[in-house]
């Protein structure tokens, strides 16, 4: 099951060594931004980074709002058994903050 986390969640888990993934399209990041320290891993090529996955710390995902990154995320649960986590609101709901 995915978990919706918000912030300081996910602040929480990057301290502890979680991997941030941005599944957002490589345009949307360069004009909108992205959290320091991200991943980017496109939902439309989602598969081409199954093996970047990592194996030993949990990742939280974002997009736009929220949705994609949940989408991403149902779909990493099929690869991995670490824990997953989306970022409620997504890019927008960080910078709302």
């Amino acid at each position: 099951m995915i978990e919706e986390i918000d912030r300081a969640q996910m602040e929480r888990l990057l301290k502890q060594g979680a991997l941030l993934v941005d599944v957002r399209e490589e345009d949307e990041i360069a004009n909108d931004g992205s959290i320091a320290g991200t991943t980017v891993m496109p939902l439309s090529r989602f598969e081409d980074f199954k093996e970047q996955l990592p194996t030993d710390r949990p990742v939280v995902f974002y997009c736009r709002s929220g949705r994609r990154s949940l989408k991403a995320a149902a779909i990493a649960e099929t690869w991995t058994k670490q824990p997953l986590y989306s970022l409620a609101g997504g890019w927008l709901g960080y910078k709302g903050e």
